[in-house]
């Protein structure tokens, strides 16, 4: 029973599975009849050797009275049916409705990396790029300003997969086409945010003067949305703090992407800017209150509050991220620098969690570097 080609698995269904046939108290046999399966196939599911389409999740969790938790880690990613696959196989006469399917598939990889991770979503997205690319190459010119900017929104996606899975070569690749492809479709949002990103990957290089510079370039584009200004704003805070500029210097920029997030409430954001939310802002804050706590209990103290509230505040449908499991560590880190060690150990086991969840080894570095520096037993 393969799945479709645009199906995407969520890491932890098999285990989850397995713990609900015993919980039920269900053999394989038992299980695979109420659902119409031979033994071998549930066996395989449980295991992780088959993966499941959407109808037989369904069925399994109606047999297991799972109230919709199984069948959430299966979702067919929307691929515009036979138009989509007319575009791929035809990319010289993709129109301007074949855009948009290719714009509503993204969307919903963009969701699904919020629900499982990166690292699931990485692959099927690659393959789609393969289709910008042929479409690219081939579409009339009428057309290539939509085409091109929408290959810049897959590009930036992708770009930002491979920094959430520590693949700097891939975020390089991806986020410099996007770039390209950003500036030819003249969309200024998204130019701001690749600049953004490129700031994000450089933090992750430990390039402080890069990220301070192409964040300060984001931020500085009067064109762009106020919401990707603002953070832009809090990621330039952000690098000052980590390069330990004056806490007066870091203050002021903060209260600059303060008030931008402020501003972009009032304004209406682009698809792929849905995350910008007051509980993410929040968070930012709170980060780089965090470096500043370093040397000052109060701003630890500050960090705290703020990073709590947003983590707390986070859309259910993203407590899975990796994204948000980094943010869980922030958060750890700020309540072992205030002493608060069971605090601490409890956060970095949520992390821990969805590190496990969605196979993300620089989310499970992030965590053991956190154990390690705040001294904490290895199993916490």
């Amino acid at each position: 029973m393969p799945p479709r080609a645009h199906t995407i698995v969520d890491p932890r269904f098999p285990a989850e599975l397995a713990r609900l046939r015993r919980e039920r108290g269900l053999s394989l046999r038992q299980l695979a009849a109420a659902v119409s399966h031979g033994k071998s196939v549930i066996h395989q599911l449980e295991t992780g050797q088959t993966r499941p389409a959407v109808d037989v999740a369904v069925r399994l969790d109606d047999a297991l009275a799972a109230g919709g938790a199984l069948a959430a880690m299966v979702v067919d990613v929307p691929d515009g049916g036979r138009r989509a696959a007319y575009v791929a196989a035809h990319p010289g006469r993709v129109d301007l409705a074949g855009v948009r399917i290719l714009g509503d598939v993204l969307a919903g990889y963009r969701r699904l990396e919020d629900s499982i991770g990166a690292a699931a979503v990485l692959p099927p997205v690659r393959v789609q790029l393969d289709t910008i690319g042929s479409l690219l190459r081939e579409a009339g010119h009428q057309v290539r300003p939509a085409v091109v900017d929408m290959a810049a929104q897959w590009a930036q996606f992708a770009g930002w997969l491979g920094i959430a899975n520590g693949d700097d070569r891939t975020a390089r690749v991806w986020l410099d086409r996007s770039l390209q492809w950003s500036t030819e479709a003249s969309n200024a949002d998204l130019t701001a945010t690749v600049l953004s990103f490129q700031g994000h990957r450089a933090e992750g290089r430990g390039d402080l003067p890069e990220m301070i510079g192409l964040s300060r370039a984001a931020r500085d584009d009067s064109r762009a949305n106020t919401a990707l200004r603002a953070y832009s704003a809090g990621q330039e805070a952000r690098g000052l703090a980590m390069a330990g500029a004056c806490p007066t210097e870091v203050r002021q920029m903060l209260t600059q992407a303060a008030d931008l997030a402020t501003e972009a409430a009032e304004t209406p954001l682009p698809a792929w800017g849905y995350w910008y939310t007051p509980a993410f802002y929040a968070v930012q804050q709170g980060i780089v209150w965090r470096y500043l706590g370093d040397r000052d209990a109060r701003a630890n103290d500050r960090a705290v509050e703020l990073l709590t509230a947003g983590t707390t505040g986070v859309d259910e449908t993203a407590e899975n991220a990796d994204w948000h499991g980094g943010h869980l560590v922030h958060l750890a880190i700020a309540h072992g620098r205030a002493g608060d060690s069971g605090s601490a150990q409890r956060v970095l086991g949520e992390a821990r969690s969805i590190a496990v969840s969605t196979a993300s080894r620089r989310l499970a570095g992030q965590v053991d570097a956190a154990v390690r520096d705040l001294g904490l037993s290895v199993n916490s």
